[in-house]
């Protein structure tokens, strides 16, 4: 099966999804997500796989493995609302046990949603009314109340549309502690790894920085490295319209987004010890 696009019909059925969480309106509903979201996601990841490989980036997928559940984790949560209301995937490279792990450090993030978010919830929900290419039929159009701050960061991905995204998800102090090692060691390769993001018109996220400098590099206060060390992530993220979902040159947007990352990910593959070839 080739990609051919995210049909609007399909993601309409997150937009519904959004307005009403609950297990039975997503059993009436699922199809669209069964032989639509989930098969489509499959597709782009296939047809990604060869494209990456051809710009000599170490990146692959799983057709079946590299897909997140739509089913929310709530049991360490308030909120229990049963489905995310989006579909996900990564893709990623082989450890340093020869292993493909899905979420292995330094990775790239495919985030589906309707343009514009499918998160608001919105009164008498219409979805023959709801174009998802359209920003201006969905809810947070029509002055829907905006959910609340979500708790998890998983939560915190939906509502904004879709985007890629590719870095370094580190929740492992160590890894982070290599990174940051890896940038006092080499200041000047960081510093033509970000210029080389920015030629290429990304941006580093904020990075969910520590506000006090780590006890291990405090020589460094105050100085240009400063603000790159309070970093616990590395990540930079492209957003993508409702034309490119739509469309099925996604996979070849994706695979050049991923190109243009790849300072970032070698920088960060090589300060793990781990670096590509």
């Amino acid at each position: 099966m080739s990609f051919t696009g995210f049909a609007a019909a399909d993601l309409a059925f997150l937009t519904g999804l959004a307005a009403n969480n609950d297990r039975d309106w997503f059993t009436a509903h699922r199809a669209a997500y069964d032989e639509g979201l989930k098969p489509g996601l499959a597709a782009l990841i296939e047809d990604l796989n060869p494209l990456l490989a051809a710009r000599g980036l170490p990146l692959r997928g799983d057709a079946k493995k590299s897909q997140f559940r739509i089913h929310r984790d709530v049991r360490f949560s308030n909120d229990k609302r049963p489905y995310k209301v989006h579909v996900a995937a990564t893709v990623s490279r082989t450890g340093p046990d020869g292993e493909w792990r899905k979420m292995s450090p330094g990775m790239v993030y495919i985030h589906i949603e309707p343009e514009g978010g499918s998160r608001a919830p919105v009164l008498d929900f219409d979805p023959d009314s709801i174009d998802p290419l359209d920003p201006a039929t969905l809810p947070s159009a029509r002055g829907a109340v905006v959910a609340a701050k979500p708790e998890t960061e998983e939560d915190s991905y939906s509502g904004s549309g879709p985007f890629v995204a590719a870095g370094f998800w580190l929740s492992e102090r160590p890894n982070i502690d290599a990174v940051r090692r890896a940038m006092v060691a080499n200041p000047a390769a960081y510093f033509a790894m970000v210029e080389a993001l920015e030629k290429a018109g990304l941006e580093l996220a904020p990075g969910d920085p520590v506000k006090k400098m780590p006890r291990d590099f405090a020589d460094q206060a105050g100085g240009p490295l400063d603000p790159a060390l309070k970093r616990t992530r590395w990540i930079v993220r492209r957003r993508l319209t409702g034309a490119e979902i739509g469309s099925d040159r996604l996979p070849a947007v994706i695979a050049a987004f991923a190109a243009d990352a790849r300072p970032l990910l070698e920088f960060g593959w090589k300060a793990l010890g781990n670096a590509a070839t």
